[in-house]
């Protein structure tokens, strides 16, 4: 059994060796070698295999690296396998391959695997004598790199002899300390260090010690060869016997912590620890082998160039080289010469590489394949791997090395961990990762984010010291913070550097500090807080930075780019972590001064105790504290300076602030949360008034003289303003004393001029109205809102007038709500003080978006018409006339007041208010018709100079009686009737005869119905094409009748947010007894279904009627119920027939038609009108066309109807509905054709849970659905495509406000179709939300970005819900969503990608980290742009292919719906490519996406800007664009 067990593990030998492990039984042949009684050599044989390249591929693409290494564990415990028996394996199996390079003076020595185990052989012959009687030697190595050091380590761990490296780089006392504390018996030396930190213990020592070196002369000391020689005495030194006695389980190696303050810590290393770690980082590096070269610096005496650089190799069967010097300049020669494929560092040393490529190239532009090149001809040509250790590295740097084909790795690791804990996978580097958890290493979080560990290469514990408090209960506690995120872990700080502010929350200083690490500029950042209310920064610069050495002697040039990078750092923090300031130390920390370790990490103590003299300014107050009882005023120190005086000259009585040097004082009282300050008072919620703050609340303070007086005017050249939480005007308590024309005057200062008008008009005083119109109309610029808001404090002014006045005045100021509420609050108080004088308001200031909120004001009011008093119905009155004033100052907004006047004649209005809309009415159609003039009857030709008539340019069809065309011409002549119908149905085009040839008009009779003879008019124009409009004569309805139809149709036709129902009306005349109308193309649903009868009966086309049939069922229903809505549920036509309805044939378009409302009759009871929709439209339809077969009834009535009536009535109606069923005499009927009470119940809870399933989102859906069966191979892109068309045919974004779930509904229908259950719920539980308005249907992103980190999703789910997020990007465009961190707060991000004119690709993006924003702000700066980074600014930036920075923009929201763009700036080299006109694009769509309506600007680069649509805007003090709404 044993011989066919090394005969089939010879077999799998030769499987991984040839590369072909499809067959291999690897796995179950070590099972089996566990379960047998099978000897030590033959485990080793598999464990020989093990190590090999194929074989950790093989085990990684199956998957079973856990698996394959507990049966590893195994076999090693079972066969005590150790590093001398895999030292012997290597020599065997590679022979004469080199495993050791030795570079000196340019040359290269080099030693074979064979060589090597020879020597540690040797070397451990020679060991063997120190053993005397039972002791055995305990072997200390102080020396640089160097070949004799390594074997004697090598030797001591293959033959049992335990060794303690000791770190170079420790003090002569901690030297002196580990050479006791581990007991060390004889000690090997080597280099000038090792000697020099000999020499200055060797008195107190008793060690035997032996010089590696020539170099070392040590008196009783043997050099290297008397130390070889000694090994000739042993002679009963056996190889196999050695090995066979180490026990892997026993301490086999100390290492010593570098120590800090306290003496070091031993760490203590089995052979298990070690070798079980060579397996891991193997299956952690499948594609690291035998072929690899390393090249080596790092010291023997640290984990990594011990265990991963040395062993690693070795277990490898690679080669190691040591390199001649670890500087920088020594190992590019080195790089030549060796052609390492792997090089581990420091971060510094990839830094310098990374510098060296970047002065030589542009490695922004330059081509990929210089880039290489040069590149390859620093490192050799070969490098593939590296791995950044002990330190932090710019991630910028990792995806360079990584985009040049070198597979940079980041980890974290300990001494206490043989190394590594953590590694980034070759293939998956996240930004600031330490990697996951390499394989057999158990890591866990404790509740504060400490790190744990267990594992087999965790080291044991410490030597001969307490560590019950970081090794408990068999876990390594690291003491150190992390967070983790998809398996990566991310390092937050030491946990003993974590400290509490004074408030009690927790700070992470290394999380903040490392922020900084990305800024060229900055050297060294130390943040300072613990028990502090906030956090500052000692900052040192980095004097070798072009940056700061171009500011030399600029104080505040440097002092703005620091803010600025502190600014960026804070909008990555939460609010508790942010830095307040910061101070510019003179000197670096270093480890001399006792402020560093010798690891270089801070002693944060030490520092602070250091710079405690600087750090004690940065928490002094700006301010001067008066206190009274248990109030408090902070009073600036600049207001003090301004002043003049001193802090202890100022005083508070409880009254009065008072300066002893001065007659100045300031009214200043506080009772409970009341405080008088100045002429005003005011509410404060809590007990210190921070008067800094209250500067920057201009709007708290506009027209307090008494406060200004006392300040100074430097309060006038205030720039930024800030609100005030917690701080609201109450009153004007002032005594006349100080009036706004007193001597405190400022020439040509905006905040001034609205300071003193607010006073003029607190006093009463009309000069107010003048000044504030000035200020206005040349542009306030950002401070229209400051003053919106200071004139709402006093906009009860207790003149009546003044009030009305008021709002006139700042009419171009106010938003349309605003507007509208001042103005109500006018009339009423008008009412009130002044009963019997008229309320007269002019009209010469009020905007569109005033005359659109006074129309939703009037509408509203209609619902509620029976529950208002005699004020509001009075107001109403008021308004009803100002609609047709409006109306008639602007004749494009006709229609609109129009309508909105016959709609309050049409409802059950109180008389009054109907006898006004009647009058209001004729007098907007008699100052409309004013302003439209009469046409005059002689038109003159302007290539023939001939004059000719009406008569001349009319030709009547010969089908047209002699009668009707008498008519007609005569109405024609005595009327506007063709300038007026053409300036209504067309864009607002002014045509008369002279516009109009000879027989430019045709006009055919259309027919006769409900008493009229109907006539079409095709006019021609000579600039403004072709015209056609509607004749109807009247021939048997009375009077009455006409003018109560004119009415329905105005109220059917288009006006403010209405749609045309039926024809748009044009005009009536009675007195010719005819009206005109909007001429309709199109056929009737009843006779497009005539012409398609046969095609309906077709069976092959039954799926495409039934879509059909449902569309036009949808649409027919939803303009019956419309018009219902519009009679406000009173009448309807009766029958709904298809011959009434004009529907667009696509399903994708709106706009149906009812062809007449001449019909119309009262609705007596709910069902019968449900009933008829269904029997007499859908039913009889049905019957009439054989092949019509409807899908769904009810339900799509009840959507249709909820539509057409919106969600809040149309669910009421369906709820009356429901309760009338059950009391019919018809209820039999109704359960029948399904008209149930259950049935209406379901659809309702439907709605509850889900939303409104609307007709766009339906048959948008079904179309994908059809789309997707015929082409089920479709890719993502396709599908994104698809999706984005459909989401903009049937405009779905139009119904967001009043159906918020409908983009969700949509995405779940289509692309989240087969998705899971969990996020199916998720949807469902948004939409609950989105229907309850918790969240906006604009602003998702919150929400998505918790559904993504809660959920998995795969990558089509990723892609599509980006789409989602953002339905309106080109499906072309590259987009994707990126979580990023700010603070305790995660964000989703879009990043678009777009081609630009020199065919490269580039990102449109926020900002990721600081140093992003730090590098825009120097861009800027190239630009000789002067920029002040604030916490409210907001950036967009853009970066090439390889994630250069080129260039953004940045902006402050200034209103919910405004922002204001402050810069644009693109790097030179990339300003032609139309890089900034996708910037700006990009920019819009955002904005447009928030909710934003207006971007402003101020005066610069206005060629630019208008190119962009800007446009100059006085009022908002620059240029202005205005985005479409959303809807």
């Amino acid at each position: 059994m044993q011989q066919d067990l090394e005969r089939r593990i010879k077999h799998e030998e030769e499987l991984f060796t040839k590369n072909i492990p499809d067959h291999s039984n690897l796995i179950e042949l070590s099972k089996e070698c566990l379960s047998t009684r099978v000897d030590q050599r033959t485990i080793h044989a598999i464990l020989d295999i093990g190590h090999l390249q194929n074989v950790s591929r093989y085990i990684a693409n199956k998957n079973l690296t856990d698996k394959w290494f507990d049966m590893l564990l195994m076999l090693i415990k079972r066969s005590n396998y150790h590093i001398g028996y895999m030292l012997d394996q290597r020599s065997n199996r590679y022979g004469n391959d080199i495993a050791i390079n030795i570079v000196n003076e340019g040359k290269v020595k080099s030693l074979s695997f064979l060589t090597l185990w020879s020597l540690i052989k040797e070397v451990g012959r020679s060991l063997s004598v120190f053993e005397q009687d039972q002791q055995k030697p305990i072997i200390g190595i102080l020396s640089h790199n160097q070949l004799n050091c390594t074997l004697v380590d090598l030797a001591c761990l293959s033959f049992g002899f335990k060794v303690v490296p000791i770190p170079l780089n420790a003090t002569s006392e901690h030297v002196s300390f580990i050479l006791e504390h581990s007991e060390i018996t004889h000690l090997f030396l080597g280099g000038k260090k090792g000697n020099d930190i000999w020499s200055d213990i060797i008195d107190r020592s008793l060690i035997k010690t032996i010089a590696m070196d020539e170099s070392i002369k040590i008196n009783g000391s043997l050099d290297w060869e008397q130390f070889l020689e000694i090994g000739d005495q042993s002679i009963t030194f056996n190889v196999d016997k050695k090995m066979n006695s180490v026990n892997i389980n026993d301490t086999q190696s100390i290492m010593y912590t570098s120590g800090t303050t306290d003496n070091p810590k031993g760490i203590m290393f089995s052979q298990f620890n070690m070798i079980s770690k060579r397996f891991s980082r193997a299956l952690a590096l499948p594609d690291i082998g035998s072929n690899d070269i390393f090249l080596c610096y790092l010291p023997l005496y640290h984990t990594f160039g011990r265990y991963f650089e040395m062993m690693g190799s070795l277990f490898w069967g690679a080669t190691y080289s040591f390199a001649a010097s670890p500087a920088f300049n020594s190992l590019l020669n080195d790089f030549k010469i060796i052609r390492p494929t792997i090089f581990i560092s420091i971060p510094k040393r990839w830094v310098q590489l990374y510098d060296m490529l970047d002065s030589a190239l542009d490695l922004g532009s330059d081509p990929k394949k210089d880039i290489k090149k040069q590149l390859n001809k620093i490192t050799g040509g070969d490098l593939k791997w590296g791995l950044s250790a002990a330190g932090y590295l710019d991630s910028d740097i990792f995806s360079f090395f990584h985009d040049q084909g070198i597979k940079l790795l980041s980890g974290y690791g300990m001494t206490e961990a043989t190394g590594g804990i953590t590694m980034t996978p070759p293939h998956d580097y996240q930004h600031s990762s330490v990697g996951k958890a390499l394989p057999g290493i158990e890591l866990k979080l404790e509740e504060d984010g400490e790190l744990c560990i267990q594992g087999p290469y965790v080291a044991e514990g410490y030597f001969k010291d307490d560590d019950s408090k970081v090794f408990v209960n068999g876990w390594f506690h690291t003491e150190d913070i992390f967070e983790e995120n998809d398996g990566h872990y991310f390092i937050i700080d030491r946990k003993k550097d974590i400290y509490k502010n004074s408030r009690g929350q927790t700070i992470a200083p290394q999380k903040i500090e490392n922020l900084f690490q990305d800024f060229d500029s900055i050297k060294t950042v130390f943040l300072v807080g613990d028990g502090k209310e906030f956090n500052t920064v000692l900052i040192y610069p980095n004097f070798e930075n072009e940056n700061i050495a171009s500011y030399k002697g600029k104080t505040s040039e440097v002092r703005e780019l620091f803010s600025s990078m502190i600014l960026s750092v804070n909008s990555f923090l939460s609010p508790f972590e942010r830095i307040v300031n910061y101070v510019v130390i003179n000197r670096d920390f270093s480890e001399k001064n006792g402020e560093l370790t010798p690891k270089g990490t801070f002693k944060r103590k030490r520092i602070i105790k250091n710079f405690e003299e600087i750090i004690a300014p940065l928490y002094e107050k700006n301010y001067t504290s008066l206190r009274y009882n248990d109030k408090e005023i902070r009073i600036p120190k600049w207001v003090i300076r301004e002043i003049g005086t001193l802090d202890r000259n100022i005083s508070w009585d409880g009254k009065t602030i008072s300066i002893r040097d001065s007659s100045k004082t300031l009214s200043m009282s506080w009772n409970s949360n009341s405080v008088q300050l100045g002429d005003f008072s005011y509410t404060l919620e809590n007990d210190i008034l921070d008067l800094n703050t209250f500067i920057q609340s201009p709007n708290l303070w506009l027209g307090n003289f008494g406060f200004t007086e006392f300040i100074g005017t430097t309060i006038f050249r205030l720039r930024e303003t800030k609100l005030f939480d917690g701080m609201l005007f109450k009153k004007v308590v002032y005594d006349n004393t100080v009036n706004a024309n007193s001597n405190q005057k400022v020439a040509d200062n905006t905040l001034y001029d609205m300071h003193r008008s607010v006073r003029l008009y607190i006093d009463g005083d009309v000069l107010s109205f003048e000044i504030l119109r000035n200020v206005i109309d040349r542009g306030l610029g950002n401070w229209s809102t400051v003053l919106t808001d200071a004139l709402m404090n006093f906009r009860y002014h207790s003149n009546p007038t003044f009030r009305t006045k008021l709002i006139d005045t700042i009419a171009p100021i106010l938003s349309g709500d605003l507007f509208i509420e001042l103005l109500e609050d006018s009339y009423k108080y008008h009412s009130k003080h002044n009963p019997g004088k008229g309320f007269s308001f002019t009209l010469k200031r009020m905007s569109d978006e005033h005359f659109q909120c006074l129309i939703t004001y009037l509408r509203n009011s209609e619902n509620e018409i029976d529950n208002s008093d005699s004020i509001i119905n009075d107001f109403i009155k008021t308004l009803l006339l100002l609609v047709a004033d409006f109306g008639t100052l602007h004749p494009t907004r006709f229609t609109w007041a129009r309508s909105e006047l016959i709609s309050w004649q049409l409802n059950k209005a109180p008389k009054p208010i109907h006898s006004t809309a009647q009058k209001a009415y004729y007098s907007l159609v008699k100052g409309f018709r004013s302003w439209i003039g009469h046409s005059p009857g002689i038109g003159v030709d302007r290539e023939t100079g001939e004059e000719y008539h009406w008569k001349d340019v009319i030709n009547f069809d010969q089908s047209i009686r002699q009668k009707h065309r008498d008519i007609i011409l005569k109405a024609v002549q005595e009327t506007s009737l063709i300038k007026e119908s053409l300036f209504l149905f067309s864009n607002n085009y002014l045509v008369d005869l002279n516009e109009i040839p000879k027989n430019g008009i045709w006009i055919t009779f259309l027919g006769s119905q409900n008493n009229k003879n109907v006539f079409r008019l095709i006019v021609q124009t000579r600039n403004f094409g072709n015209h056609n409009l509607v004749i109807n004569l009247n021939e048997g309805f009375e009077r009455d009748f006409i003018e109560d139809e004119t009415k329905w149709l105005i109220k059917m036709g288009a006006g403010f947010r209405d749609k045309a129902l039926s024809e748009n009306f044009g005009g009536y005349w009675p007195e010719h007894n005819l009206y005109t109308e909007e001429y309709i193309q199109g056929e009737t649903l009843d006779d497009y279904l005539k012409r398609n009868k046969e095609d309906i009966k077709d069976k092959a086309r039954v799926d495409r009627w039934q879509m059909r049939w449902l569309h036009f069922i949808w649409s027919g229903v939803q303009a019956y119920q419309e018009f219902w809505e519009r009679t406000n549920l009173q009448l309807s036509i009766q029958p709904p027939s298809p011959k009434n309805l004009i529907i667009p044939q696509h399903d994708y378009k709106d706009g149906s038609r009812l062809i007449s409302i001449s019909s119309r009759k009262p609705v007596k009871s709910l069902t019968e009108h449900f009933l008829s929709l269904y029997t007499e439209y859908i039913v009889s339809t049905e019957k009439k066309y054989p092949g019509l077969n409807h899908m769904s009834d009810w339900e799509v009535i009840f959507t249709a109807t909820i539509q057409a009536l919106k969600v809040k009535k149309g669910k009421k109606v369906l709820e009356n509905l429901r309760d009338e069923i059950g009391s019919s005499n018809i209820a039999k009927e109704c359960e029948i054709i399904g008209l149930t009470k259950g049935r209406i119940n379901q659809f309702l809870d439907e709605i509850l849970n889900l939303g409104v399933l609307t007709k766009p989102v339906v048959f948008a859906s079904l179309r994908y659905e059809r789309w997707l069966d015929l082409n089920p191979e479709a890719t993502m892109k396709a599908k994104s495509s698809i999706l984005q068309d459909l989401y903009k045919d049937y405009d779905l974004n139009s119904l967001l406000d009043e159906y918020p779930e409908t983009r969700v509904r949509f995405f779940m229908m289509t692309c989240f179709k087969e998705s899971s259950a969990e996020l199916y719920n998720e949807f469902k539980a948004l939409i609950k939300d989105l229907r309850r308005r918790d969240i906006s249907p604009w602003n998702l992103q919150e929400r998505m970005s918790d559904i993504q980190l809660k959920i998995y999703l795969n990558e089509e789910e990723k892609f599509f819900f980006a789409r989602m997020l953002f339905p309106n990007v080109d499906s072309a465009d590259y987009i994707e969503l990126v979580a990023t961190t700010h603070g305790h707060e995660a964000r989703l991000n879009l990043v678009t990608q777009t081609e630009c004119r020199d065919g490269n690709i580039y990102r449109i993006r926020p900002p990721f980290l600081p140093k992003e924003i730090a590098r825009f702000h120097s861009i800027l700066t190239e630009s000789s742009l002067s920029v002040t980074f604030t916490s409210s600014h907001e950036f967009l930036l853009t970066f090439n292919n390889r994630n250069r920075l080129t260039g953004g923009l940045y902006w402050k929201r200034l209103e919910n719906n405004r922002v204001h763009l402050e810069w644009v700036a693109i790097k030179k080299k990339y300003q032609k490519i139309e890089l900034s006109k996708r910037l700006m694009s990009d920019f819009f769509d955002r904005m447009n996406h928030d909710g934003i309506g207006i971007i402003t600007v101020g005066f610069y680069a206005q060629e630019f800007f208008a190119k962009h649509g800007f446009r100059i805007e006085k009022q908002h003090g620059g240029m202005v664009k205005r985005l479409p709404t959303k809807a």
